[in-house]
């Protein structure tokens, strides 16, 4: 008779994608503390036990969000800053982060919280947000060189800086503040950062 095949590779990524953006929704309804497998499950239509082949535990899914998060935001970054004009690629990215991510904002917290508790979870994140830091830095170092913003700072402590008011604007979002607000200060820190004046 035939043989099953075992499980196909493309087969099993699609799988774990849907898994992924499933519990990115649990996780952005309920909270990342009070949600379970089972609610995951459930709200793909399988069974909990098809999740745990996938993924050992809720953290493991957690890592992978934050993991596609990152990787997420790095792509926004490069592909905003493939525009010359610096205020259109801080728009571009902040209507990305914002809109196409925004739901997921919190679960880059959880995942903090999660990593305080956890060496391994602890040491994925910080991975994380040294690439991250390294593509702000890079996307800034080309700036200079093409002469599009100012060139008497360092770009490492630049990049450092820019990470540090996405994660404030993020808080600020997530808490509730005054979006038009937040928006507007973000143009105006970063515009600050780079050493550029207000847009008219």
């Amino acid at each position: 008779g035939q043989t099953m095949p075992k499980v196909i590779p493309e087969y099993k990524t699609a799988a774990k994608t849907k898994i992924i953006e499933a519990a990115r929704k649990v996780f952005a309804q309920k909270g990342y503390h009070d949600t379970t497998m089972d609610d995951i499950a459930k709200e793909i239509g399988v069974s909990k036990s098809a999740l745990y082949s996938y993924f050992k535990s809720k953290e493991d899914l957690l890592k992978e969000l934050s993991l596609q998060n990152h990787q997420t935001l790095r792509d926004i970054i490069n592909t905003a800053c493939k525009s010359r004009d610096l205020t259109q690629s801080l728009e571009e990215v902040y209507i990305e982060i914002t809109e196409k991510y925004g739901g997921n904002m919190h679960i880059n917290f959880e995942i903090i919280a999660l990593a305080a508790h956890d060496s391994k979870t602890k040491k994925i994140i910080m991975e994380d947000y040294r690439r991250d830091i390294d593509t702000v830095q890079t996307f800034l170092e080309d700036q200079m060189k093409h002469g599009t913003m100012r060139t008497d700072v360092n770009a490492r402590a630049l990049a450092e800086l820019f990470t540090s008011l996405y994660m404030g604007t993020m808080a600020k979002l997530i808490l509730g503040f005054d979006s038009k607000e937040v928006h507007d200060n973000w143009i105006e820190s970063m515009l600050l950062i780079l050493g550029k004046t207000k847009p008219n």
